[in-house]
């Protein structure tokens, strides 16, 4: 695989998960509202949010 093709599936994911109206699981999983239904992340915002959910996981 590509870099440009994992950037894409992510891509394709996030948009998944927004077209098909997914976003209060994805505010579920991080316990607030982070994002709304108007309010789509990019690939790196989605990552860096992931990472920090994981890190903070972690030191607890």
């Amino acid at each position: 695989t590509t870099p440009s093709k994992v950037e894409r599936a992510i891509r394709h994911s996030i948009d998944v998960a927004w077209n098909r109206g997914r976003v209060e699981n994805i505010n579920q999983l991080f316990g607030y509202k982070v994002y709304d239904k108007n309010d789509k992340p990019t690939n790196g915002e989605f990552i860096a949010l992931i990472a920090d959910k994981l890190s903070m996981e972690e030191s607890a």
